[in-house]
């Protein structure tokens, strides 16, 4: 129905834009006549007519279409925004760089969180408006689960789309003609955690740390590929990993609190917690800060994030928790890529199929 109500609108619109021409075409054509009349004091013939309505008619029609039109627009689809922070200011980024250009921003959220349906059902309903839009920017979840779907509707849509942040496909040559894709490597990320973390650890001396690892089900390289490296640069006595903490600020303190209680029966100490977004590691500070006001000590330990986000820059240079550093993705260097990717796209240009930007520490060393 709704599909059937959008074509509907299509026609009335065109409608009257041709109605609008056509009084364009009848005003222009009478005032030829006027003119004519004027001049040769004779009738005007037929054929004069019908070669004025040929040349004015497609004029008038694309040039009222143009003045009605309204002006340029592309969508942005992004699963999870409510729980993630740098999402925020990635959001924010893209529609700076799109005004930059004169161009509008139609932002779309799924009604709920980490659903392919629902990631699903707004890419259908773009679809259905794709005459709308000059491109669109999808930042997905667990595009796994939905690859085929992601392909076959993104191939249908027919427009420039820039997948960020999150991979859509495992390889190239699964993307469709019309779609990129821009953002940080996971794994890159997770290796640089490592490198960080391992470096930290040798020049305190500890040869044989406990590191705990609070990821989420999705961004998996950032976990996978630091306990690989990590393992390469030092010999842990425990790598534990959960994936349980949803990348949010509450789900990683439930975790850390559950954790660092067995820490405290066994006797024995942490080291390392290393948290794949900062949202998580902000919860990881403030659950070692309620154990360490309850008289637990936790000489040494540290803790690293993943993001950058401006609320864990300020926490680590406040330096009033065991926050040290975050592992740096700029969203406005990704969001003016990402947009710089679609206008090329747009006006027909080749692009890389994968656009893969380095992240840094902060603090740097």
């Amino acid at each position: 129905m709704s599909e059937r109500r959008g074509v509907q609108r299509e026609v009335l619109s065109d409608l009257g834009v041709s109605l609008v021409s056509g009084g364009i075409l009848a005003a222009g054509g009478s005032a030829v006549a006027a003119l004519t009349r004027s001049c040769a004091g004779a009738p005007v013939p037929t054929w004069l007519f019908v070669a004025i309505a040929a040349v004015a008619l497609p004029a008038a029609f694309l040039l009222t279409r143009r003045l009605t039109r309204r002006g340029p627009q592309v969508f942005i689809l992004i699963s999870a925004f409510a729980q993630t922070r740098w999402l925020a200011g990635l959001l924010d980024s893209v529609a700076r760089s799109l005004d930059h250009h004169g161009i509008d921003l139609v932002v779309k959220l799924p009604r709920h969180d980490y659903s392919g349906q629902s990631q699903v059902r707004e890419l259908n309903a773009i679809r259905k408006k794709r005459r709308s839009f000059d491109g669109g920017l999808i930042v997905c979840s667990h595009p796994e689960t939905i690859q085929r779907e992601l392909a076959d509707t993104s191939t249908t849509i027919g427009l420039p789309i820039v997948f960020v942040d999150i991979r859509p496909f495992p390889q190239v040559s699964d993307y469709p003609p019309n779609a990129v894709f821009v953002g940080c490597d996971a794994d890159e990320i997770g290796e640089r955690a490592a490198q960080w973390v391992g470096q930290e650890l040798r020049e305190a001396g500890r040869d044989r740390p406990s590191i705990l690892v609070v990821a989420g089900d999705a961004q998996v390289g950032r976990h996978l590929a630091f306990a690989a490296k990590i393992r390469d640069m030092v010999s842990p006595s425990r790598l534990d990993i959960n994936v349980q903490g949803d990348f949010s600020r509450e789900g990683a303190w439930d975790i850390i609190d559950q954790h660092l209680s067995q820490v405290h029966r066994r006797g024995e100490s942490l080291d390392v917690i290393y948290c794949t977004n900062d949202e998580m590691a902000l919860g990881a500070a403030d659950a070692v800060k309620k154990h360490e006001a309850q008289g637990y000590e936790h000489n040494g330990l540290f803790i690293l994030g993943v993001d950058g986000t401006p609320d864990a820059l300020a926490t680590i240079k406040s330096g009033a928790t065991r926050f040290r550093a975050t592992i740096v993705q700029d969203p406005r260097r990704i969001a003016d890529a990402a947009v710089d990717l679609l206008l090329r796209m747009r006006d027909g240009e080749h692009v890389p199929t994968e656009t893969l930007l380095a992240t840094t520490v902060y603090p740097a060393r």
